[in-house]
């Protein structure tokens, strides 16, 4: 779904929700330079994969989160993780970082 689409999606499904637009940013510092209307509210979405390709993750946690892999690894049962390459998060989710949301699953 393009933004459009999606925004209908969301209304026709009951659900409300605010919009608020803002350049893409790479990390959380960056974040700190834009305006957000609920700032203690602000998330941070990692792209990961395992170690042999196979099985992709988006982890989205509150933005002042840190995200410790090998954590992540024990309590999901996933093989070693690292954070996806721009190529595959641009191959399987038609995204570019700092572009990455739930919304672009």
């Amino acid at each position: 779904m393009n933004k459009q689409e999606t925004y209908e999606y969301l209304t026709a499904h009951g659900v409300s929700y605010e919009v608020t637009e803002h350049p893409a940013v790479y990390n959380m510092a960056e974040l700190d330079a834009v305006e957000l209307p609920y700032p203690s509210a602000d998330a941070k979405n990692l792209f990961v994969r395992d170690d042999k390709h196979r099985s992709y993750y988006l982890i989205t946690v509150k933005g002042d989160k840190r995200v410790n892999l090998k954590e992540f690894r024990k309590t999901y049962g996933t093989r070693p993780l690292t954070f996806a390459s721009d190529e595959e998060l641009s191959a399987l989710l038609g995204l570019y970082p700092g572009a990455v949301t739930p919304l672009g699953l």
